[in-house]
């Protein structure tokens, strides 16, 4: 909870004094009271003082004359030109090596095992229209996590490339030493 202070009439009218004088900022004035009357006066409170009694601040006084503003635009500067060599061509660039296509994985022939026969580790791709007869699978061993041998797998997957990211934290990538 605040204290209240109470100023008293002589410390306000050394505040009026000093505000109208304009030589020094509220802080200054501030300053000045508490030396003078041995209250804590702020500059918040030197203020508030100076807007009751109805003073205005103008800002301190200028120490020199004002210059008068120059009309019109400003002088243009001449430069002197600098002598410039010529620009080597630049080599053109190297074609870049285009990556050899990857040859797809042979795809083996179907071993024709029906669907409800088919194990784990065993392709599960179908040989044949389910519609005419029924559902065959290829039935070749599969990589480990795959339902698909490697040929099938060629012919039923998209390769993917590396993931393109808008945001690449390039800090992250240094060790501090």
């Amino acid at each position: 909870m605040r204290t209240v202070v109470r100023w008293p009439d002589a410390a306000k009218a050394r505040v009026a004094q000093l505000w109208l004088a304009r030589e020094m900022p509220a802080c200054q004035i501030a300053a000045v009271i508490s030396a003078e009357h041995g209250i804590a006066a702020t500059k918040s409170a030197v203020i508030g003082i100076a807007h009751r009694a109805g003073l205005s601040y103008k800002g301190r006084l200028a120490t020199s004359p004002i210059q008068p503003r120059r009309i019109g635009p400003p002088p243009k500067r001449v430069r002197k030109p600098r002598p410039r060599a010529d620009a080597a061509p630049k080599p053109a660039p190297a074609p870049r090596p285009r990556p050899a296509p990857a040859l797809p994985a042979p795809v083996p022939m179907s071993l024709r095992i029906p669907l409800v026969e088919i194990k784990d580790g065993s392709c599960r791709f179908i040989a044949d229209d389910p519609k005419a007869a029924p559902a065959t699978c290829c039935g070749h061993p599969t990589a480990s996590g795959s339902p698909w041998c490697d040929g099938h797998r060629a012919v039923c997957t998209v390769p993917t490339g590396a993931r393109a990211s808008a945001w690449i934290p390039s800090f992250r990538t240094r060790r501090a030493a």
